[in-house]
């Protein structure tokens, strides 16, 4: 089980899997000691957000953060996992510390976690993060991966073009 980030949405069914036999919870070094329960993580900084986002944080429930889990193994950026024909760990700090994305540059897809969203069929930003300008050049270091296909933490997929929407939401950004 491969956590993208420490947020309840994410880690939360963590603690009750991670006894389970074979499962092994992996995670960004830095995002180990809060899904532990050793830390406590940054909260969003609205700072800078546009006003709908601002609205959005607001209205959207926000559960409480999830319970401790064990973490098997602390990756980093550049880590070559041994899954799907091997998943390459891609550091996108910004929406929290230590977010991952997982690349799969066989097949070509992506896994966000929370540093882009889908929306209206195309690809946009993640929202909600730590740090903004750190989470803007973590979408635009992803937009530089060769991919077709992209699966959000948040949003339908993208099953062709993925690419070429990451780069043309990317260049939005400027």
């Amino acid at each position: 089980m491969v956590l993208t980030h420490f947020h309840a949405d994410h880690a939360g069914g963590a603690a009750d899997l991670a006894h389970r036999d074979g499962v092994t919870v992996v995670a960004h070094r830095l995002e180990a000691p809060v899904i532990r329960g050793e830390a406590t993580g940054p909260a969003p900084d609205p700072a800078g957000a546009p006003r709908w986002e601002r609205d959005l944080y607001d209205e959207v429930p926000h559960p409480p953060p999830a319970a401790p889990a064990p973490v098997h193994r602390e990756v980093a950026d550049g880590d070559e996992l041994d899954i799907a024909g091997g998943a390459v760990v891609v550091a996108v700090p910004g929406h929290t510390d230590g977010s991952i994305a997982l690349h799969l540059p066989g097949p070509g897809v992506l896994f966000t976690g929370d540093a882009a969203a889908g929306a209206h069929g195309g690809v946009i930003p993640g929202v909600f993060h730590a740090d903004r300008a750190r989470a803007a050049q973590s979408f635009r270091r992803l937009a530089g991966l060769e991919v077709e296909t992209v699966c959000f933490g948040h949003g339908d997929p993208l099953l062709g073009g993925a690419g070429v929407a990451l780069r043309r939401a990317a260049a939005a950004l400027d």
